[in-house]
């Protein structure tokens, strides 16, 4: 099921460095990127800040029957890569079948309730891509 956009979602920037003293790698959020922008050019003594973009209440596609994998396969040999994915960019590729080449890698995400069935959802996807690209 894919969950509803809110009109009123909004994007938060994360200060990212890490801080001994306080051990945590957020300093501060800002919900306007030239604000976040201006703090980082105001304190120049973060060596390696970086803004971090989130969506709150970010629109997503779930299913409680399946995971989304990514599954590679080498196409010089018989050797397959199975990942389960955790990120919602990545479960949105799985959810729209996504698929791409990568050197002698074929690239392929999917949704699956295990990882056998993804791989022989993935297999099927695979010979079709071999036969349309040789």
């Amino acid at each position: 099921m894919k969950l509803t956009q809110l009109e009123d979602q909004k994007t938060i920037y994360y200060i990212k460095e890490f801080n001994d003293e306080l051990g945590i790698p957020i300093q501060v959020a800002f919900d306007d990127l030239d604000a976040a922008r201006a703090y980082i050019n105001r304190f120049r003594t973060f060596g390696d800040a970086e803004i971090i973009e989130c969506h709150l209440n970010p629109v997503f596609y779930t299913d409680i029957n399946r995971d989304c994998y990514f599954i590679q396969f080498n196409r010089k040999n018989d050797m397959v890569t199975t990942y389960l994915v955790t990120d919602l960019q990545r479960a949105e590729l799985a959810f729209s079948g996504q698929y791409f080449f990568e050197g002698d890698l074929i690239c392929i995400y999917v949704m699956a309730v295990t990882q056998g069935e993804a791989v022989k959802t993935a297999h099927q996807i695979k010979d079709m891509l071999v036969k349309q690209n040789p």
